[in-house]
């Protein structure tokens, strides 16, 4: 009987030394600072923040057309031109360019729009057009 007893105290120990290990591995890959995938990890950062720009000149472009409309109403006219990145951080569109982003804005008209963004802990530069689609 006494045999059994310290059997499954040392098993009991086993196991949580293995669920600490377990824990303490799945931490380090998990953690941008230490993981191996940081680089991944920004350069998805990037992705993201050039996917919110090209929102944000959705939203910049879509004044314009109610402008338009507003003009043929009233005859007066407002021009909305291309999307800029001076304005996209402005209210109403609200954009937030995260910390270490480079984003430049090629061509900011609505039908030819491109734009480039790398994160400075990243390893691409990524391009976006004018449908929105990320191009490594």
């Amino acid at each position: 009987m006494q045999m059994n007893v310290k059997t499954l105290q040392n098993e009991s120990g086993k196991t949580a030394v293995i669920i600490a290990i377990v824990l303490a591995v799945i931490a380090y890959l998990v953690y941008p600072g230490t993981s191996p995938f940081k680089v991944d990890y920004y350069n998805l950062k990037a992705e993201g923040n050039l996917k919110d720009l090209h929102r944000a000149c959705n939203r910049y472009w879509a004044e314009g057309i109610a402008q338009r409309l507003v003009t043929k109403a009233t005859g007066i006219k407002k021009v909305v031109g291309d999307c800029k990145l001076e304005r996209m951080v402005q209210d109403p569109f609200n954009f937030v360019k995260l910390e270490g982003m480079d984003i430049q804005i090629i061509d900011g008209s609505k039908g030819r729009f491109r734009a480039t963004g790398k994160h400075a802990e990243g390893d691409k530069v990524l391009k976006i057009n004018a449908q929105g689609k990320i191009e490594p």
